[in-house]
């Protein structure tokens, strides 16, 4: 069985391996990783992984066009590459998202053999909070072991993911949900991470979240990290974003865009430590580190991301910005 996963990537050096780690120990093993203007070593760390025969790496696409819309270049140029559709299953994942099974052995094939009529399953997303955690990779711990607060997701709106059959006629594989014609809306069978069938308005137009009435958790989640500590948001302000919007300019700092991302993914309600029980997560980490190549680059893109946040704290809008968001966690922990 081949699981294909779709994933753009610009400097997440200090998180690959052990993204890489939990994607094979939980089946996910046809990674194609597609990189742009990298400048921590990301690009070095996936281009020793595909020598070792563990992701596929190639330069994102965009790179040959003047449009700053890395992902979306992506998705077009992707659904023109066969090997999707040759697939048992797809999905597109970014590199702070960790599928989590909850069936079975805790494998994609537990999920498959669970739902063995499904065409596509759609996975809700837990969204973690930073937890107060300051430093970059702090103690050299792994992420899913750092941040342990998530928001609740009985409350929100949640933001999704998907497993798709390759052989399905999909008209396209998006970021968050495939897009299907209209004359197979009466027979594909669309779950979500409960089994249920998810109704004909929902999944007649692609879709980025769903109101918590239709969200469901119990056989796969999906738990999103995208705000990882105070130093390593700025440098994810500092990287830009893969789908800037118009008359954007990724290189400038803008207050309210930050702020606006920080409140609506800084979620610290529940106290949730599951998603760091994946048994052997550490050892397989430690076991990619026996490289010395690999660890070689790994060590350099940690460091490389520990000197750009102190660089970037001697910057006074950044200084304004880690003051700001550390001052408005203060206060949401509080109330």
């Amino acid at each position: 069985m081949r699981v294909t996963s779709i994933t753009p990537m610009k400097n997440e050096g200090p998180y690959i391996l052990e993204w890489v780690a939990h994607n094979r120990a939980i089946g996910l093993n046809d990674m194609l990783v597609f990189t742009n203007d990298c400048t921590d070593g990301t690009d070095q760390i996936l281009e020793r992984l595909d020598e070792m025969g563990l992701v596929r790496h190639m330069p994102n696409p965009s790179i040959l066009h003047t449009n700053p819309r890395h992902h979306i270049i992506l998705i077009r140029y992707i659904n023109e590459v066969l090997r999707l559709r040759r697939s048992d299953w797809v999905t597109n994942l970014d590199a702070d998202e960790f599928v989590r099974v909850n069936t079975g052995g805790g494998r994609l094939e537990d999920l498959f053999n669970a739902l063995p009529e499904a065409h596509c399953i759609t996975m809700s997303l837990q969204t973690f909070g930073n937890g107060s955690v300051d430093e970059i990779a702090p103690g050299d711990k792994l992420v899913t072991e750092t941040f342990t607060r998530r928001g609740d997701s009985s409350r929100h709106r949640s933001p999704v993911k998907y497993l798709a059959r390759g052989d399905f006629p999909w008209l396209k594989f998006n970021n968050n949900s495939p897009q299907i014609a209209e004359e197979d809306l009466d027979r594909v069978n669309w779950v979500n991470g409960n089994g249920t069938p998810l109704p004909r308005e929902l999944i007649a137009e692609p879709f980025k979240g769903m109101k918590a009435v239709h969200t469901g958790f119990d056989l796969v989640e999906v738990a999103h990290y995208t705000i990882r500590s105070y130093q390593g948001f700025l440098l994810q302000r500092d990287r830009g974003s893969a789908n800037p919007l118009k008359g954007q300019t990724e290189t400038v700092l803008n207050m309210e865009d930050a702020m606006k991302y920080w409140r609506r993914f800084n979620r610290n309600d529940v106290e949730d430590t599951s998603f760091s029980a994946l048994p052997g997560l550490r050892d397989a980490v430690d076991e990619l580190l026996k490289d010395p190549e690999l660890k070689r680059l790994h060590e350099a893109a940690l460091a490389w991301h520990r000197n750009r946040a102190q660089e970037l704290m001697q910057v006074p809008e950044y200084r304004e910005l880690y003051d700001t968001i550390r001052a408005h966690h203060a206060e949401q922990m509080a109330g």
